[in-house]
């Protein structure tokens, strides 16, 4: 299901630098990371008290919630997967919401103007058929939307504790640190006097202006009030549209994304805010083109509430952070919905189970085939298909030779084959769907295959 690769992730994990005093994504000192979304990129939700909760439930009508909270625990790697999308995605609507682009058309419209394209793949129109299924039947989240009351009083609500982080990034990063920074630069400068460094001086003239641009209109952030929190009346099933656009395909996993954050007794004026937040992960995660409108959709939001939003900044003038500590104040339950979702998706995956394993098999008319070897990563279908096919080309460029026959399988854990083609022709694939064929084929070539059955 996820696109991303094992060293994408192994990417996104370098970013997060631990100093021994902190965490910090890239390095940097603002872009703090809390310790319970740190805890959950290095080992999971199992420590993550609100699972337990949801892993505890017993009323029959919850059970759907009570499965994916277990599948979540037995697969860390979604977890993990959604703690450091979330971590890179809370990064990318800080940019966003620090942008100076599209000026004269603010970032909602921006977005907006985004989601009524057609999807770009039919990946977007594969996920948006899956994510259907998961909100009318593997979820059927009409039908537990009747108990949210009851789930709500289960969970409790989260915002006291986001607020005190979001109120512990303002008393750190806030006014009086930036004053001490530019004191202790003007120091540095009168010390050196004529030999100060020019770095020193533009750190000094960007933090003076950084102050006064941001510290110039409030120097604290208004509390978000408890009351008022998210909630819903009756909602019903979705109807699938027959030609979805990327806005369907968003509002799919927003409407999930909402009404899972609705559990924790979100105040409705941030609710939105962390629903395109969810959202972004989730699509990221899935390889969607919804991440990016997303993003643009809750930093927006985000800049539409700057009573909401600490003014803090980094030391060296050049990073304002407050989009990054509202958010990381949810980040630890952005996560944990983004990979509630992630699973539900994968639940709802009625294709056909494929396994990891490609091979590849050029065939002349005496001697040894020629062999091509590879493992995926929890693909779909679609891009299964699309990766065999790539695979292929790509051996048949380096190999420079003509077979007589040219094979590709997809094998399963259980040696079968899933998937097979005759490539012979690389620009008329030929499936062969016969099983008789499949495993004489198969029998005939898999000893010369280099990894062991």
């Amino acid at each position: 299901m996820a696109k991303l690769t094992a060293k994408y992730l192994q990417t996104l994990k370098s970013r997060v630098v631990d100093s021994g005093e902190s965490k910090n994504w890239l390095g940097k000192d603002i872009l703090e990371i809390g310790s319970e979304i740190y805890g959950l990129i290095n080992n999971g939700v199992n420590n993550f008290p609100v699972v337990n909760i949801l892993t505890g439930l017993t009323e029959p009508i919850l059970e759907p919630i009570k499965q994916i909270a277990e599948q979540l625990i037995a697969l860390p790697d979604i977890s993990i997967l959604a703690g450091l999308v979330t971590l890179e995605s809370i990064y990318g609507i800080n940019k966003a919401y620090n942008t100076k682009l599209y000026k004269g058309q603010n970032l909602l419209s921006y977005a907006n103007n985004i989601m009524s394209r057609d999807i770009p793949s039919s990946d977007d129109e594969y996920y948006y058929v899956m994510g259907i299924s998961a909100y009318n039947e593997t979820l059927n989240i009409p039908l537990l939307n009747s108990e949210i009351t009851n789930l709500q009083s289960k969970v409790g609500g989260i915002q006291s504790q986001a607020q005190s982080t979001i109120n512990q990034f303002a008393d750190k990063f806030g006014l009086n640190y930036l004053q001490d920074k530019i004191t202790e630069l003007e120091g540095l400068i009168a010390e050196a006097g004529e030999n100060a460094s020019n770095t020193i001086k533009n750190q000094l003239y960007r933090l003076r202006s950084f102050v006064k641009k941001f510290m110039g209109i409030s120097s604290s952030s208004q509390s978000i009030p408890i009351v008022n929190y998210g909630s819903f009346g009756a909602i019903e099933l979705i109807i699938p549209t027959a030609t979805p656009k990327l806005g369907d395909v968003v509002g799919v996993i927003n409407k999930l994304a909402n009404w899972f954050l609705s559990m924790f007794s979100i105040p409705n004026q941030i609710l939105e805010v962390l629903t395109h937040t969810v959202t972004s992960v989730v699509c990221k995660a899935i390889g969607s083109a919804g991440a990016e409108v997303s993003r643009y959709l809750s930093a927006g939001l985000l800049q539409s509430l700057p009573q909401l939003v600490p003014k803090i900044g980094s030391a060296t003038g050049t990073l304002f952070g407050g989009a990054w500590a509202v958010l990381m104040g949810y980040a630890p339950w952005i996560a944990l919905v983004a990979g509630l979702i992630l699973v539900a998706f994968k639940l709802s995956d009625k294709k056909v189970k494929f396994g990891r394993l490609v091979y590849l098999f050029g065939t002349r008319l005496s001697g040894s085939p020629d062999t091509g070897f590879a493992g995926t990563y929890d693909m779909n279908e679609k891009q299964m298909r699309d990766y065999i096919i790539d695979f292929s080309k790509r051996m048949l460029n380096e190999a420079k030779s003509t077979y007589v026959k040219f094979w590709a399988f997809n094998v399963n854990d259980d040696e079968e084959v899933a998937l097979m083609f005759d490539l012979t022709n690389i620009n008329e694939p030929i499936e062969i769907s016969d099983k008789t064929i499949q495993t004489t084929t198969w029998d005939s070539l898999k000893h010369f295959a280099e990894e062991p059955f």
